[in-house]
Parts: structure tokens; sequence; C-alpha cells
């Protein structure tokens, strides 16, 4: 059996354009519930989805996922994590319904392949590569004998069966390949354009008349009637895709206090065993440490507050922490000290904003004043709470933590710098306001330090709660209405703008489940939670647009831009054929534009027809007519995408018929291969659009 070992580990490698996508081969008669995802009470034998009336079990499809969670995990040695989870699936739900699709088209297509196929293809001079591979020795060379024995030992008569069966397989897929791309052709001129495209390289001067420098808005009067003709005239370009809004309500998936506490306690017990000596602080770390241990230097503002103010005060050899922060729950060892060369300073401040005018003046005499409850002995920490306008620090006693020169305004700067540590100086103004300084300390070390950190994250406990809140929005939803037990309930409504099946949902992200409800439902159709990243998301359909031509009212903004250009360049024409008319074949019209106000003139230096070139951008006309003039010759008038060019071509590589005849071929297959996936492409997606596809996964995974 090792010979058909050897080629179900080499299937992947075995067949051409369609293998790489989706070719399934083997009938599964076993399934199974990957990582316990199974939910609701469904059966293995239910529809995880339906193709044109064919079922695609929870079995057959969870068998798949679970080889493709394999071969991931084999090829990167890690479990995926619950995004690439979903990735995954939505990998496996795409290759199968490719794979039914084809199946349906062989079929109508009636392509069969006979024994006599299967036996030309194994017992020929080359047989295929996934076969031949088993027969090669150390140097390469293929044991035409003992590839021959194994053919006719009837110990592998199991594995010879198989073989024809994928063989057959990929006959079948052959011949559809070859009736589909039959109609792809690369013509000669194709070629040579690419050629020319990439081994070109052009210069020119151009004068360039920008519409809009020579022609104000005002000058311009655009009536309906030339926005109906600018509409009529480009409606292709107001055609959109069948499209969909939803409502939703964000149900985020946050650690809960038990989960912060579970991680808390985890690390305090690993402390006690370092502190006790029973675990070396470092092998411990490297060890349990979800982070990778870097012992490195840092000086003051490059660790969070909470990380700095236990490490700088601690000393040398010590073990600090456990410090809950927002990366997670450290334990930290302080393995050194040194002196830097940046002196840093640890400031708080109260702001009082203030304007120009006769409040400025009691905005000065309040901050008086309270430089006077200071010197009293007041509290600087409740005062900056109470009075600060700066709301950022105001909630931390007007604490800054530790800055260096060039962080904070310099009248600000240079009171800090020359105040005392301990003193407090004010009022202090600044283009904020009046400020009030205390400094804390000064210091210029930097500290060595190790941590073990352990992430915080939401437990199964905290995210089935979740889980079942989404749910219960769920049920009262489909009772009083989606947004009025949002509104009961206190959660905040959230609409999409209209994303396409194709596109990015705005605000959720891609995610197949979310468009597979949201085209396959009607307006108010309420979803059951979906996962989405680090949440759930229960949403409603709340807009269905058609394909075809946005509305004349929905796009008039648009068209009022397009209408006013285009009246514009009417205007300017007779200015740009003016100078055109003074030109000779020999001027040089960056000079002869020079006397003329507004105008461009200047060289693009050099580019090729397939860049953008300098100065001009993405103006495809611009670009074209560079590439069709000779060198010296200069355009007529050429209407880009921001006015009225004309062009002087002054340098061109020249055409290398040899390089050329040499790149012939190489080009070909590019450009064959590139128009013959394009057409695949196009073809497996004009299958999906016929096809009538029911999606259940929602039911199956959150």
């Amino acid at each position: 059996m090792a010979l058909l070992t050897d080629i179900r580990n080499n299937l992947a490698k075995a067949f051409g354009v369609f293998a790489a996508l989706f070719i399934i081969y083997v009938v599964l008669d076993w399934g199974m519930d990957i990582l316990g995802r199974r939910s609701r009470g469904r059966s293995e034998d239910d529809p995880i989805g339906v193709v044109n009336g064919e079922k695609i079990t929870y079995k057959y499809f969870s068998e798949i996922l679970r080889r493709t969670m394999e071969n991931y995990k084999q090829q990167n040695g890690v479990d995926p994590d619950e995004e690439t989870e979903r990735q995954l699936r939505l990998q496996v739900w795409n290759q199968i319904i490719d794979e039914m699709l084809i199946q349906e088209e062989i079929k109508r297509l009636g392509l069969t392949v006979t024994d006599q196929e299967i036996r030309d293809i194994v017992q020929s001079q080359n047989p295929p590569e996934f076969l031949a591979r088993q027969f090669r020795d150390s140097a390469g060379v293929f044991q035409r004998e003992a590839y021959e024995q194994a053919m006719f030992d009837p110990q592998n008569k199991e594995a010879w069966i198989q073989v024809e069966d994928i063989l057959r397989e990929e006959q079948k897929r052959t011949k559809l390949q070859s009736i589909l791309l039959a109609s792809v052709q690369v013509s000669e001129s194709e070629v040579r354009q690419k050629f020319i495209d990439q081994n070109t390289t052009l210069e020119a001067d151009y004068v360039l008349f920008e519409a809009n420098r020579f022609i104000p808005d005002s000058a311009i009067t655009v009536t309906d009637r030339d926005l109906k003709k600018v509409y009529e005239e480009r409606a292709e370009q107001f055609k959109s895709k069948e499209s969909r809004k939803i409502k939703y309500v964000l149900f985020p998936i946050r650690p809960s206090s038990a989960d912060s506490q579970s991680v808390f306690d985890e690390v305090n017990h690993l402390k006690e065993q370092i502190t006790s000596g029973t675990l070396d602080f470092l092998e411990a770390a490297n060890t349990y440490s979800e982070v990778p241990v870097n012992e490195a230097f840092f000086a003051h503002g490059e660790l969070s507050r909470q990380k700095e103010d236990a490490v700088f005060n601690a000393p040398k050899g010590a073990i600090v922490g456990p410090i809950i922060d927002t990366d997670g729950c450290h334990l930290i060892k302080v393995i050194d000290f040194r002196q830097g060369t940046t002196e840093f300073v640890k400031v708080r401040h109260i702001l009082l904003n203030t304007e120009p005018g006769a409040d400025s003046v009691k905005v000065l005499e309040q901050a008086k004043d309270l430089m006077k409850q200071i010197r009293s002995g007041a509290d600087f920490g409740e005062l900056a709470k109470k009075y600060s306008q700066d709301y950022g620090s105001a909630a931390q006693g007007g604490s800054l933590g530790w800055a260096k020169k060039g962080m904070f305004v310099k009248p600000f700067e240079d009171a800090m710098f020359r105040t005392s540590v301990g003193q407090v100086t004010g009022p202090v103004r600044s283009q904020y306001g009046w400020h009030i300084i205390k400094v804390e300390g000064r210091d210029k070390r930097e500290v060595k330090i190790a941590a073990l950190t352990l992430k915080i994250k939401p437990s199964t406990e905290t995210t089935d709660a979740i889980f079942k809140q989404a749910e219960d929005f769920v049920y009262i939803a489909k009772d009083e209405g989606f947004e009025k037990a949002a509104e009961n309930s206190k959660y905040e409504v959230r609409e999409t703008p209209e994303f396409t099946q194709e596109g990015y949902i705005p605000g959720i992200g891609a995610n197949d489940i979310i468009t597979s409800f949201a085209f396959n439902n009607k307006v108010g159709k309420i979803s059951d939670p979906i996962s989405i990243q680090q949440a759930y998301v229960v949403c409603t359909v709340s807009s269905i647009r058609k394909e075809g031509i946005r509305p004349f009212d929905e796009v008039k903004p648009a068209l009022q831009s397009m209408a006013l250009h285009n009246k514009k360049m009417e205007a300017l024409y007779p200015q740009v054929e003016a100078f055109y008319k003074t030109l000779k074949p020999e001027s040089d019209i960056i000079s002869e534009a020079a006397a003329i106000p507004n105008v461009i003139a200047q060289k693009t230096g050099p580019f090729k027809p397939s860049a953008y070139p300098p100065g001009v951008g993405r103006d495809l006309k611009f670009i074209g007519t560079a590439l069709g003039l000779n060198v010296g010759q200069i355009s007529k008038p050429v209407d880009g995408t921001r006015g009225y060019y004309i062009i002087k071509l002054t340098s061109k590589t020249p055409f290398d018929s040899a390089q050329y005849k040499l790149l012939y071929k190489q080009i070909y297959q590019q450009l064959l291969q590139e128009k013959q996936n394009a057409f695949f492409t196009q073809w497996i997606t004009s299958l999906r659009d016929k096809a009538e596809i029911k999606d259940n996964r929602l039911h199956f995974y959150r």
C-alpha cells in the first residue's frame, strides 16, 4: 500500500489549472463535528448548503474542512486561529460549490473518458508525473521496469483503481478546459503592444491648459438640460451592481472581570513559584509567556504608565507584578539600569482654556487662585480632576507622565524644565490657555527588563454568555421589531452604506456569511447571531437595490461636476487652438507657452507607457498620444482628464526587433495564461450567478 499512500500524498501536485483550485476526488464515508462547533440540534446529515437542488451535507463539508485545517497546521506549525478558521471555511465552501457546478457542466456536455483513454495515459512513454515521481531513482531517472511491475502487481490493484478514477476526473476536466479555452486567443498586435509597454521609455515636453485654472466656476452656467445630456451620454458610468444595506447591532466579545482575575491568579501563582526558588524567571518566561521574551533597555515613555511606574521604582533584580495592562497580564524582572543621554521630566498640569476678550482676565484670576490653594496645601491631583480642561489628563489628576524636550509647546516646555522637582509653577500662558505645572521627577535612567506575559482572552463561558445575549436580542427583535428592540435594550443600531455581493461591508469588513444573508433575504429579515472579529453581530436587511442605472436625482452632484468640466473645456478650446496654430515643427513649446498666465509647461522626465508620466498622472489619452508620436513631433490639442495638453515627444526607445523576436514566445504565453485565467474566473462566476445556491452555514457555525 506504499504506492497508494505516496499517490495520495501527492494528489495536490498532480493536476493543472482546475486541480489547483477545487478538485475533490474521494467520496467520503465519514464525517465529524469540527472543533465542536455544530449547534442548535443540527444533524450531520442536514444540508449546510444546496446547489441547484443538490445537497451539501454538514458531514461532507466538515470532513473537507477537517482535512484543510490539518493541512494548514502541517504547513504553518500552529492551529488556525478563529479568523483563519473562518477564512478556511469560506475557502472550502467555495471549492465545493465550484466543484459541483463544474460536475454539472461536465454532465451537461456529456463529457466521458473511456477505459482505453486511461490505459493509453498510464502505459504511455511519459506517464503522469504524480505516478512517475514514485519511480525515479536518486538521480531522477524514471525506472520504467519498476513502474510496469507495480502496474501489474495484484497487490496494487486498489491503488490503480484509485489512480484510474483520478485520471478519469482529470481527463474530464482537461476536455472541459479545451472546450472552454478554445476561443481564448492572443493576437500578434497584443504581444507587440505588451513588448512596447515593457521595453519603451518615453520623454516629452508638454503644455497643459488646465480647465479649472483658466475658467472659474462662476463663468459657467449649468442647466438641467446639460445634466440630462451628460446622464444620457454616460449612462454606463452610473450603472450599479445589485447592492444591499443592513442595519446591525454589535455584541463585542471582551474578557470579563472573572477572565482577568483568572489570568491574574495564574501569573501570581507563577510569581510565587519564582520567588520561592522553585522556578527560574527566564525559564518560566520562555516556557509560559505568550509573547516572545525580549531583554531590552527602555527609556521613560517607551512603556505603558502601569509598567513604567512599577519597574522604574523597583530595585535591580526585583520581580514586579502581576500588572494588568491593555496587552495582557505581566510579570516583569528588572534586570539592570543604565544612564541614558536624554533627560525626562515627570509632570502634571491644570489647563484653563481661554479666548481673547474680557473672559480671559477671569480665567487668569482663576488660575492665580488655584496657585494659592496649591501653595496652601490643596491636593494638586484633586484640583486637576475638578478644574482642568485638558480632559485627557484631568481624570488622571493632571498627569502627563514622563516627557522629553520637543514633546510639548515651547512655553510649557521651558517652564517644565526650569522647575525643580516637587515644585509648582504658573500660571504659564500657551496657545491652549493658562497652565499650572507641577514637576514630580527628573531622570535619565533606562531600565532593562524581561517580561512574562499572558494574554487576557474571553473564556468559553464569557463567549457563550455574549452569544446568549445576542440570541436573546434576536428573539425580542423578531417579536418587537429590530429598532424597537434595540431601543428598549439600549443597543446602538448602525447602518452600512450600500455594498455589493463581491464587496467589502463598510464598518464590518469582508464577511461572506453576512453577505450571503443580505443577498438571500427580504427587507426586514433578521439574522441569527453571526461571528465577526471579536464580536457577534445581529443584522437586518434595510435596503435592496437591483442592478441598473442609478436614478438621475441620485447622481446629480456627479453630473453637475461632469457638466461643469465639459462646458469649461468647450470654453477653453478656442484659446488652446489659437496657441497651437502659432507653433511650428521646430518650436520649443515650453518656451512658447512661458508668456501665457496659468499655463503649466514642463518636461515629463523618462516614463514607460505602463506607468504614470511624472506631473501628469493616470491620463491614458496623454500616454496613448505620446506613444503614437515620432520624436520631435508636436501633437494636436489632447483633451485629457484635467484639461488640454499639447505634447512634443523628445525621446523614445527604438523598437528592438531582435529582442522582440527573442521575447515573443514568453510574452505570448504570459498573455495567454492571463486571458485564460480571466476567462475561467468569468465563466465560474457566471455559473454561480445563474445557480440557485442556498447557504445554511449560519445555522451550523457561530
